[in-house]
């Protein structure tokens, strides 16, 4: 029974504060959030939150040194911090600009409350857990919750192993001459293709810019469950997913704010590629673990360009790198790279697409109702970048950015781009189709 283990080389960039030599990851929590008509109670929310920490040790887990680098070690007993602060809207875009304090907890947890509303926060340290993680850790807190506020007495099952990082299970799936060879690579520069275009910065010394505690934006665009299925059937009619159709939409708008009108221009996508399911067997996306790594794809975009060619391609690229099982291959190659002292370029992509896909709605007691629930997670020089899902049926295209890099203007002006496009997509069926719902922005 493993209750101690290393930090890998793949969760210690979330741990370490490399400064402005490394990725900007040190320390980024994952928020994911429920907001519900009604009043959580206090004495039950802890009660849930101390349930999953005795279901996931990594949640219990403390860093601490050893003689080799950190390690991660299990505790006995811990109580995740819940802090309950009056409002919503405004606390919480203060809330995800926030560090918590880690030593105490890797799980934290907020209760914002403003009149019959109330939102569920939960906030854990990105080293031990990523989107998917966090959702599945939200459903849980509400099935707990749920079960007590019903006069139930859950019982999970309380573990003690730490699972092992996904660059360890990775280890030896690869050739070593083949990893070799893309470490090579990355030695000799070979991927080092001319930088892809990028939306203008207004750099840190912008006079205007917000305060640090409203640095990091989301921007919700929220479509009722029947527009949702409008969407879809408007992919489907194109021969495209949905996730492929915002790409698409999402380059097209990039590429209509940048110069010149006329010719290609080249674009990078930075997608995320949840390892869990390339493992033999996979693991269950309810493992709360950091499983996600990055995948890249470059093209060409012209000004006129169709939204569903683009989004088409893009997905070919994906499809094509997953079929190679670039991702692993990749990221081993480049801790291997790491641990040999080569430096390892972060690469310049022009919008971050997160496909986070179908998340059915969670409980919740009878007394309250679920408007919606959500998540995310930044961190200071990140690209800017999409995320698409499926929350309870309804369609959430949302725009998360930095705003001390990129300025209010273009960002309203890609927002309402994307919402024009979606809207025109759907309009003449949504008309034909009787009923009240349409576009919902809470």
């Amino acid at each position: 029974m493993t209750r101690q283990r290393p930090i890998s080389p793949f969760e210690s960039v979330y741990f370490l504060d490399l400064g402005a030599a490394g990725l900007p990851l040190y320390d980024m929590p994952e928020f994911v959030e429920s907001l519900v008509r009604g009043r959580p109670d206090i004495t039950l929310t802890r009660r849930a939150l101390g349930l999953l920490t005795e279901h996931h040790p990594i949640l219990r887990s403390e860093v601490t040194s050893g003689e080799g680098g950190l390690l991660l070690r299990v505790r006995d007993r811990v109580q995740p911090p819940l802090t309950v602060l009056d409002g919503i809207e405004d606390t919480y875009a203060e809330l995800i600009n926030s560090r918590p304090d880690w030593t105490e907890s890797l799980l934290h947890a907020w209760l914002l409350t403003d009149g019959e509303r109330s939102q569920v926060v939960l906030g854990v340290h990105h080293g031990v857990a990523d989107g998917r993680s966090a959702f599945a850790l939200l459903d849980e807190f509400w099935q707990y919750y749920t079960a007590l506020a019903a006069g139930a007495d859950p019982s999970p099952e309380r573990r003690e192993a730490l699972p092992e990082a996904i660059d360890t299970r990775l280890a030896g799936a690869f050739p070593d001459a083949e990893i070799d060879a893309l470490v090579d690579a990355i030695a000799q520069g070979a991927a080092a293709d001319a930088k892809p275009a990028t939306l203008p910065t207004d750099g840190l010394g912008r006079p205007d810019r917000p305060a640090e505690a409203r640095r990091f934006v989301v921007d919700r665009l929220e479509f009722a469950p029947r527009t949702t299925e409008a969407v879809v059937d408007a992919a489907r009619a194109r021969g495209v997913t949905v996730n492929s159709l915002v790409t698409g939409l999402v380059m097209t708008a990039v590429r209509a704010q940048l110069a010149p009108e006329y010719g290609p221009l080249t674009m990078t996508c930075g997608h995320g590629v949840d390892l869990r399911t390339r493992l033999t067997p996979q693991l269950p996306l309810s493992s709360v673990l950091n499983c996600i790594t990055g995948l890249q794809t470059t093209l060409a975009v012209r000004y006129d360009d169709r939204p569903e060619t683009v989004g088409r391609e893009v997905a070919g690229q994906v499809a094509s790198s997953l079929d190679r099982r670039d991702p692993e291959r990749f990221l081993l190659a480049a801790l291997r790279a790491g641990a040999r002292g080569i430096a390892v370029p972060v690469p310049v992509v022009t919008y971050g697409i997160s496909n986070v896909g179908r998340i059915p709605a969670h409980p919740v007691p009878e007394d309250m109702e679920l408007l919606r629930f959500g998540g995310t997670a930044n961190a200071p020089g990140m690209p800017p970048k999409i995320g698409v899902a499926s929350f309870g049926g309804r369609l959430l295209v949302q725009n998360e950015y930095d705003s001390w890099t990129y300025g209010p203007e273009q960002m309203r002006t890609l927002r309402e781009t994307l919402r024009a496009s979606l809207t025109d997509l759907v309009t003449d069926r949504v008309r034909a189709t009787p009923g009240p719902e349409g576009e919902n922005q809470p």
